[in-house]
Formats: C-alpha cells, structure tokens, sequence
C-alpha cells in the first residue's frame, strides 16, 4: 500500500514538470513573433491528453507500479514529442523583423526609395485575424514603409508571406527608422 501512494505521488509530481516544461518549450519562440502564437491551443490539448492517458494506463492497466509508471513516462515523452514537433514545424515562416525585409525588398526590386519604419508600441504592429483552433497565429502584421517619400501601410500573413496594401487613415505617429 505504501509503495502504491508512493507511486501516485511520483506520477502526480512528474506529470506537473513534463506541464511546466512543456509550457516553456512552447513559449520559447512566441517573444519571436511578437508573441501571437496560439501556443495554449498546443499545451492544453497536449496536457489534457497526457492526463487522459494516465488515468487509463492506472485505471485499465494491470501489473506492477513500476510498469504503470513506465509506461506512463514513454506516454508522456510521446505526447508531447508528437505536439511539440508539430508546434515547431507549423511556426510562422515570418518574424516581425523579417515580414518588413520581404516588403521592403519587393519595393526596392521596382526601383524606388524605400525606408521601413519600425512602430515602438506593439499594437501598431498587429492586426487582428479570425480566430481558429489549432492555427499558428491568428494575427497579421502591419508593416509601414515610406516609399519615395510616401507613406505606405501593408497588411502583411506571417503564416504564408502574403501581404497587401492598406488603404485608410493608417497613420504611424511613434517608429523608429531601420
């Protein structure tokens, strides 16, 4: 009897340091993307099966505590392997910093003076999709170019690099000049 409170006690500890390291390793590259990645979407779907799975494996599994808390281990490593390999390799194909280098270049290519202006406040930098389950990002950014001079704002798909002209009263008071 000893041993099995034991046991539930590792688990139960084990399953909140996978929790917190994974919540880490989600967020690691969101301060990269101006932090609008969906990574709650990824680390609630993974936690809420990783504990799914261990209330099976003790309820329906027979055997030693030892084999339950093996295989409750291997489960939880290939949990959330299989969703954080999805997570990193679903990223966004465009920071911030490189979505302003793209539009710039596309500019520069037609032969004009461009200049990009970075906004200080990061609300200037966004704008808002539709939110979706299971999406990188719901957001877009805005990119804001004077481009001979004039002003020109570009809603611009981090997800897939496309973008477009904003047309409207778009106007950036506070940037810095890159």
């Amino acid at each position: 009897m000893q041993n099995n409170k034991r046991l539930r006690i590792t688990v139960i500890l084990y399953l909140l340091v996978i929790c917190v390291l994974a919540r880490l390793i989600f967020a690691f590259p969101n301060p990269s993307y101006l932090n609008v990645l969906n990574i709650n979407d990824f680390y609630v779907t993974s936690c809420v099966v990783l504990i799914v799975f261990t209330l099976l494996i003790f309820f329906f599994v027979k055997g030693s505590a030892g084999k339950r808390l093996w295989i409750t281990i291997l489960s939880s490593v290939i949990i959330f392997a299989i969703s954080i390999t999805y997570f990193y390799s679903n990223l966004p194909q465009y920071t911030y910093e490189q979505a302003a280098e793209k539009v710039a270049d596309a500019e520069q290519h037609e032969g004009k003076s461009v200049q990009i202006q970075i906004p200080i406040h990061r609300v200037d930098k966004l704008g808002e999709g539709e939110s979706t389950l299971f999406q990188m990002t719901d957001n877009t950014y805005y990119i804001y170019l004077k481009v001979d001079e004039k002003p020109l704002v570009f809603k611009f798909n981090p997800l897939d690099g496309k973008y477009e002209e904003v047309t409207g009263q778009r106007i950036l008071e506070e940037y810095k000049v890159q």
